[in-house]
């Protein structure tokens, strides 16, 4: 169903077949491999439950987004980009355990604009940072498909929880996908939509401010960040793995905190919050 820690992935059958993303689950991509044997396997940015089936397939088909190249398919320096140093470990062996990640290497690049020709199918390669800063989307212009991968259109909202994710970026990548010829998106956690779709894009969006709203409506007395990671505002509550949700949680509240200080509506002071 998409859930993390997998996706949903997308599979083009064309003179070139092709699957986009391998965090569907080692048994699927067993069964995709033996039936279709894809020629080319693309993924759309380095977080484990868009890739963490990627060592199924040999480098020289496997296709991966040029930026963070030198650190996708290592899985310790991935832990290193998405964790905090002390959480490497728990990292490691949460992704080992239920996506079963396992190292690998990538065979081919692609950047921002990348054609991919799969025949009759052509599809562009979307840079989308914010999320990551490796994110992409990919746009099918013939058919008006856009796979937004981790613009994932959810009720959860944006998620943006590594320390290189960043809000600007993310809002400018969601208005920029959004303002492709659209007529139906497939979402990496959701699945297809064809109904409403600026409208979800829209809801998506509103998330941000949504969660700027709470973050002062709980400034009411001043907060400390534990204070804020115990209230759980953004996750609600921390189902597994606490340590790595947790910190996570930070990560959010503390990029919604350091662009509301800079608005001037909040200000610390010895290491508590105050709404100004």
């Amino acid at each position: 169903m998409g859930r993390f820690p997998f996706c949903h992935s997308v599979l083009i059958t064309d003179e070139i077949t092709a699957l986009i993303e391998t965090g569907c689950g080692r048994n699927r991509l067993a069964d995709i491999e033996k039936e279709f044997a894809p020629d080319m396997v693309i993924y759309s940015h380095g977080h484990p439950d868009h890739c963490a089936g990627s060592s199924f397939f040999p480098p020289e088909r496997l296709w991966g987004p040029e930026e963070c190249k030198e650190t996708n398919g290592d899985i310790p320096r991935m832990a290193e980009r998405f964790v905090k140093p002390d959480l490497k470990g728990n990292w490691i062996s949460f992704m080992r355990e239920i996506p079963e990640i396992r190292d690998f290497k990538v065979g081919n690049y692609f950047g921002r604009g990348h054609v991919f020709d799969f025949g009759d199918t052509v599809m562009e390669a979307v840079f989308a940072p914010g999320h990551t800063d490796d994110h992409y989307c990919f746009y099918l212009p013939h058919e008006k498909i856009m796979l937004t991968t981790d613009i994932d259109l959810t009720s959860f909202g944006p998620w943006y929880a590594n320390p290189e994710s960043d809000i600007d970026d993310f809002i400018d990548s969601i208005e920029r996908v959004k303002s492709y010829d659209t007529e139906t998106v497939v979402s990496s956690h959701l699945g297809v939509i064809r109904d409403d779709i600026h409208e979800k894009f829209d809801q998506f969006l509103a998330v941000f401010k949504e969660r700027d709203e709470k973050i002062l409506e709980f400034l009411s007395s001043p907060r400390s960040m534990d204070d804020f990671v115990d209230k759980a505002l953004i996750y609600r509550k921390y189902p597994y793995v606490a340590s790595i949700l947790r910190f996570f949680e930070a990560e959010m509240i503390g990029k919604h905190l350091d662009r509301l200080m800079s608005k001037g509506l909040v200000t610390k002071k010895d290491g508590r919050f105050f709404r100004a």
